[in-house]
């Protein structure tokens, strides 16, 4: 067998090169990485991998105005479609504003479009429109030209939001190549419509097989592979944790102390996370007596806006755990690429702190998975104004699960943060069997074979196309 492993951007390479994936397509034959990525990203992973696996850099390609109007109005459609059945939901005109003239143009009429079909089968027809100009744009040729060449019998592409994937994709397609894609995170179904067109699709869990289906009725059941993600495998290496004496101290903390990580997200997704970091930082400062818990900051990744150094300031008991990525084009998403070395910090991280305090981030999962607590932040900072609630991000569709099994606490005022945190660390299985509950529901089990399952499914997939 001879899979192609498509790496449009950055996003892929903490599931898929820094974890055992590769070496399990490995054992099943060849393996070719073809990759949008600079040598100073991929330099540790070809290192590591050797001679044993093909690299190739993408061909240069615009996407056309058509393709990228259709892939703005498939998304609008698919969003007014799920909001007119009930689902609270982003909307692309108040998220995608940035840009010139031409970009707003194009937005508004892909806006249009997506009013105008604003259907589950307006958004299939936009849909199948856009995978049809893409197929059939000026600058296919290289893509089709490479696998004609190499013929691999399934292409993966490793997440299903990149739209640089796309003509790859198309490429494939046409030539009757099987192809694959991941979805990357447990929000990103309900929230938006895939850019990349595959045959078939790798999710989290069951749950989230029924979430695809629910938002995408065309696609065959069967063409659905439950695999798990493999993000979580790194908690359940022992290699990569330190001692918690060892990992504290280099950071400047006590390791004698309860320790809480508060993790940022996005500025989109949480533009007031500076002053949220600054109310649990005060929250801490009125807290009795000695051994009160000390913070270790983590920011998101690709936030490196600069906007926590007055917080950081004013607060310098608060300790920050930099991220270690690679930033190629930094505040960019598809240019920001984690390392090998960052992967084992955040393991570090959430082993070695008690407790998190995020608004509605995914590091809630990865502390329940080890048997930790999480706080939601769940109220709005005073005198802020502007477009932007807690209480409507708490409202989209990937929370359900959240609030029917409740296996986080939520903070409701900045005066609740120190004595709930508190609450948390003295109780630390209160919300256990919640939190069992919610990683089985989202995760499948168990997480450290996700790896050997993604691979196991593309060899299905291979051999199931070449049998149909």
């Amino acid at each position: 067998m001879k899979s192609l492993i498509l790496l449009p951007d950055g996003v892929g390479i903490r599931n898929f090169l820094c974890t055992r994936f590769v070496e399990h397509l490995l054992a099943e034959g060849d393996v070719l990485i073809w990759h949008a990525l600079s040598p100073l990203c991929i330099a540790e992973h070809q290192s590591r991998l050797g001679d044993r696996v093909q690299w190739e850099p993408l061909p240069a390609h615009r996407e056309p105005r058509l393709a990228q109007v259709l892939r703005l109005a498939k998304t609008a459609a698919q969003l007014r479609w799920r909001r007119r059945n009930g689902h609270a939901l982003p909307s692309i005109e108040r998220t995608r504003r940035a840009g010139g003239w031409r970009s707003r143009a194009l937005r508004r009429t892909a806006q249009g479009l997506g009013a105008l079909f604003g259907t589950q089968r307006g958004a299939v027809l936009l849909h199948r429109a856009h995978g049809f100009a893409v197929s059939h744009s000026p600058g296919l040729a290289p893509f089709t030209e490479y696998l004609r060449r190499h013929s691999p019998d399934v292409v993966f592409c490793t997440h299903q939001r990149a739209s640089s994937a796309l003509p790859a994709m198309a490429a494939a397609r046409r030539l009757g190549i099987p192809t694959a894609t991941f979805i990357y995170s447990w929000d990103n179904l309900p929230k938006d419509r895939m850019a990349v067109h595959a045959d078939a699709f790798l999710v989290w869990s069951h749950y989230m097989k029924d979430e695809l289906l629910e938002c995408y009725p065309e696609v065959h059941p069967d063409d659905v592979y439950v695999v798990g993600t493999p993000q979580f495998e790194h908690y359940f290496n022992p290699a990569l944790i330190e001692p918690r004496e060892v990992f504290l101290q280099r950071l400047g903390l006590d390791p004698k102390r309860p320790t809480v990580c508060f993790s940022g997200d996005d500025v989109t997704t949480s533009p007031h996370d500076p002053q949220y970091l600054a109310d649990l930082a005060e929250s801490f400062r009125r807290l009795p007596g000695p051994g009160t818990p000390q913070i270790l900051f983590r920011r998101f990744p690709v936030d490196i806006s600069g906007r926590y150094g007055p917080t950081l300031e004013r607060y310098p008991e608060v300790v920050a755990s930099e991220p270690v990525w690679r930033y190629d084009d930094p505040g960019n998403w598809a240019r920001v690429v984690p390392s090998t070395a960052d992967v084992a910090l955040l393991a570090n991280v959430v082993h070695h702190c008690d407790a998190v305090v995020n608004v509605g981030s995914t590091m809630a999962m990865d502390f329940a998975i080890l048997g930790k607590p999480s706080i939601y932040i769940a109220y709005d900072p005073p005198g802020i104004t502007g477009p932007w609630s807690v209480g409507e991000i708490y409202s989209y569709p990937h929370f359900r699960t959240v609030h029917k099994l409740q296996p986080v606490y939520w903070a409701r005022s900045a005066e609740e943060l120190g004595p709930l945190v508190l609450h948390a660390l003295e109780h630390p299985l209160e919300k256990e069997a919640a939190r069992r509950a919610w990683v089985s529901l989202q995760v499948a089990q168990p997480m450290d074979k996700a790896s050997e399952r993604c691979a196991a499914a593309l060899v299905h997939i291979s051999k199931a196309r070449r049998r149909g």
